[in-house]
C-alpha cells in the first residue's frame, strides 16, 4: 500500500511539473517580447522617441520599431539572432550617442516577437518579407545592416537580393558556412510533437528555423557573389556556438564586395552585443 501511495504521488508530481513546464514554455516572458503599449511607456519614461509598425508582406506580418529621423541621419538596422526580438537592441536605442548618429530600426524577424510568433520561416522566405520594408525605409542617407548569429545569413540574403540598397553590412557572430554547422541530432528529436511543445516560448520557432538553416545555407552559397557593399565581420575568438572560421569563409565567398574587414574581440563568446556592449557600441559608432 505504501509503495502504491508513493507511486501515485510520484506520478502526480511528475504531471504537475510537466504541466508547469509547458505553461512556462508558452508564457509571455519566454516569448522575449513586450506589447507595444509597454514599449511606448518605457521609451517615453526615458524620453526616447519611438514608433512601432506592423505591416503585411506576402500574407505575413512584420513588426518593427523605429527610433530617430531618417531624413538627416544614416539608418542602422538591427536584425536579431535566434531566438530574439527587436527589444534585444533597446539599450542601443536608448543610448544618446547612438541616436545622434543614426536613425535606428530594429525588426522582429518572421516567427518571433510580434511577427507571427511561432511560425518559423526558411531563410529565403524571411528575406522576401524583410526586404520590401527596408526598401520602403530607405532615404537619401546610407543604410547599414547589423545582424547577430542567425541574423548574419539573413543579412547576406538581403544584401545579395538588393545590392545597391545598403552601404555596409555588419555580420556579428554570423552562421554563414554550412560546413561549420554542428549536426545537433537533439534538435530533430525536439522538433517532434509533443516534445516541441516543451521548448520554452521562442525556443520552439528557434529550433525549427535552425533546422531549416542547415539546409538553407546550401542555396545561399550562390548569393555571396552578388554582394557589392562594404562588409564587416565581428566575432569573438571564444565563441563556442558559431566558429570564428565563418569569417574566412565569408571573405572567400564575397568576391565582389566593395571591401571586407574583420574585428575579432579576444575573449568574447557568442553574445557580443550583450557580453561586450561598450566595445560593440564603439564599433557601431565607428562605422
Amino acid at each position: 500500500m505504501r509503495f502504491k501511495k508513493i507511486m501515485r504521488r510520484t506520478i502526480l508530481y511528475s504531471i504537475s511539473l510537466i504541466s508547469l513546464w509547458v505553461l512556462l514554455a508558452q508564457c509571455f516572458v519566454m516569448r522575449n517580447r513586450w506589447n507595444d503599449n509597454k514599449a511606448y511607456r518605457v521609451f517615453r519614461a526615458k524620453q526616447v522617441p519611438l514608433a512601432i509598425y506592423d505591416t503585411v508582406i506576402n500574407h505575413r506580418h512584420l513588426h518593427y520599431a523605429v527610433c530617430g529621423n531618417g531624413d538627416s541621419l544614416p539608418t542602422l538596422v538591427f536584425i536579431h539572432g535566434s531566438p530574439g526580438s527587436w527589444m534585444n537592441y533597446m539599450k542601443f536605442m536608448w543610448d544618446s550617442s547612438m541616436r545622434k548618429k543614426y536613425r535606428i530600426v530594429a525588426i522582429d524577424r518572421p516567427g518571433f516577437g510580434y511577427s507571427d510568433f511561432g511560425k518559423a520561416m526558411h531563410l529565403q522566405e524571411q528575406g522576401a518579407i524583410i526586404l520590401p520594408v527596408l526598401q520602403k525605409l530607405k532615404t537619401k542617407q546610407p543604410m547599414i545592416l547589423v545582424g547577430h548569429s542567425m541574423g548574419g545569413p539573413v543579412l547576406v540574403k538581403l544584401a545579395a537580393d538588393d545590392p545597391g540598397l545598403f552601404e555596409k553590412i555588419v555580420i556579428v557572430a554570423g552562421s554563414i558556412d554550412v560546413n561549420q554547422e554542428k549536426t545537433e541530432t537533439w534538435r530533430r528529436i525536439m522538433a517532434t510533437r509533443p516534445l516541441y511543445w516543451c521548448l520554452p516560448g521562442a525556443f520552439g520557432p528557434s529550433n525549427t528555423e535552425i533546422l531549416y538553416l542547415k539546409k538553407d545555407l546550401l542555396p545561399l552559397q550562390n548569393d555571396f557573389k552578388n554582394i557589392t557593399c562594404k562588409v564587416l565581420f565581428v566575432h569573438g575568438d571564444k565563441d563556442i556556438w558559431v566558429p570564428i572560421g565563418n569569417i574566412a569563409y565569408g571573405k572567400k565567398m564575397m568576391i565582389h564586395a566593395a571591401s571586407i574587414a574583420s574585428d575579432t574581440l579576444f575573449g568574447a563568446g557568442h553574445n557580443i552585443p550583450w557580453e561586450r556592449p561598450d566595445e560593440f557600441k564603439k564599433i557601431l559608432l565607428g562605422l
